[in-house]
């Protein structure tokens, strides 16, 4: 038999190790084995390292399945046959319909790497023993190579993950150092706004006390008698300056809350919410209030300082506790607009805000460097200037409604900003606009 495998094998081993991969092995393989047996169906299959089964034809697999000791031979380096009457339960391709399978392991080292099937049918010519050694002989020799092109392939897969994982952190290390270039740039800006604010604010302040001194002094008569209509436009006059100079000293406050550099996080507002309710609750019981949460179960994430809005939290819960009527309720809701602002809404029964202080409760004491407290028990007592402010620097809007219907309300907005992304409120900018 000089074409047999026994014969021929040491040209195809030399073949095999030519081959630059895996899969070209498994087609030279079969290759090699139908150049000496040209009658025979031939296979080869890997053995899957996850799942620990060969990649074998549906039938030949499906009986391995079903005779596990089958499997373990295969495993310790025996060859493994299956007779027609021994798989009659299961279908076979016509091709193999009445045929008889031998299974030759290919081992290295004691690790099954493959396996090498032979299909030979019940009708036509079987296979010799020299045959079948032949082929048995060819999987010994050619398990070192199949071991060495199944490493090289490991290798590769590894270099390939490895390279992709070098390219994800070159990609992350350009966007962090674009984040943080653009951070510089946004500091560096939001100090020259802070400066130039604080600059125009003391060159308003200067001449504004000039206009009112000058103004009071001539109320006063130091510049001699005055008309009564004078004296009306005079008073006017030292009443808007007075309104100017109050502006102007908010302009230099809000500076000095831009110059603290806000904490900027992405957080849940909710999350905020619920801190700032527990740390309250001693302040609802005490009034025999009951809490309503209109809170929809979605996510509110924001960007911004979370202390400064716990603090604004505080402030309105505390505010809405002073008014509502001890047993009444307190309400609290959550909700999103059209360019997916958050609006938070809290609202307490009991008695009402007087216009008077309404008008007031966003003015702030510049003669003290005190934030505003709310320590005494009636509605003089709110101020909110505080929470203005905070509200004011993240680019929201603040609005307070007492009604006669003993229902007072404080509502808050806040625009939606987006890591990455347009921003999609128009409100970003710090709103530096008054009432």
């Amino acid at each position: 038999m000089d074409g047999s495998p026994v014969r021929g094998h040491k040209s195809g081993i030399i073949q095999l190790n030519q081959v630059e991969d895996s899969q070209t092995f498994q087609a030279e393989i079969v290759r090699v084995i139908r150049a000496d047996l040209p009658q025979t169906e031939i296979f080869f299959g890997f053995l899957e390292p996850v799942s620990n089964t060969l990649q074998v034809p549906t039938w030949v697999r499906s009986h391995l399945e079903r005779h596990p000791g089958l499997a373990l031979k295969l495993e310790q380096g025996a060859m493994v046959g299956i007779s027609h009457a021994d798989d009659s339960l299961m279908p076979r391709p016509a091709s193999a319909a009445r045929a008889s399978v031998v299974l030759i392991p290919v081992i290295n080292n004691g690790t099954l790497l493959g396996a090498i099937g032979l299909v030979s049918p019940l009708d036509g010519r079987h296979l010799s023993a020299e045959e079948v050694e032949g082929v048995r002989q060819l999987a010994y020799d050619a398990a070192p190579i199949l071991a060495r092109l199944l490493q090289i392939d490991s290798l590769t897969r590894r270099n390939e993950e490895l390279v992709k994982n070098a390219e994800r952190a070159a990609r992350a290390e350009a966007n962090l150092a674009k984040t943080i270039e653009d951070k510089n740039i946004r500091d560096v800006l939001l100090k020259m706004g802070s400066h130039l604010q604080s600059n125009v604010a003391h060159d308003l302040r200067t001449p504004l006390a000039a206009i009112r001194g000058y103004a009071r002094m001539i109320l006063d008569g130091r510049s001699g008698e005055i008309n009564d209509t004078q004296r009306e436009y005079l008073r006017i006059l030292t009443e808007n300056t007075n309104r100017l100079i109050n502006v102007v000293s908010w302009m230099s406050h809000i500076a000095e809350l831009a110059a603290q550099n806000f904490s900027l996080t992405t957080f849940d507002l909710r999350h905020v919410w619920a801190e700032a309710l527990t740390a309250s609750r001693q302040k609802l019981a005490a009034k025999s209030l009951t809490l309503t949460e209109r809170i929809p179960d979605e996510s509110f994430e924001i960007i911004a300082d979370r202390e400064s809005l716990s603090y604004v939290f505080n402030e309105l819960i505390t505010a809405a506790v002073k008014l509502a009527e001890a047993g009444s309720a307190v309400t609290a809701e959550f909700s999103r607009g059209r360019e997916r602002e958050i609006t938070v809404k809290i609202s307490a029964s009991g008695s009402s805000i007087s216009p008077e202080i309404l008008s007031k409760i966003y003015e702030r004491s510049f003669n003290s460097s005190v934030r505003p407290g709310m320590t005494t028990s009636d509605d003089a007592s709110i101020n909110l200037s505080g929470t203005y402010d905070v509200v004011g620097m993240h680019g929201g809007r603040m609005f307070v409604n007492s009604t006669s219907a003993q229902v007072s309300t404080f509502l808050f907005t806040l625009p939606a900003v987006v890591v990455g992304s347009e921003d999609k409120s128009h409100e970003q900018a710090v709103n530096f606009g008054r009432r």
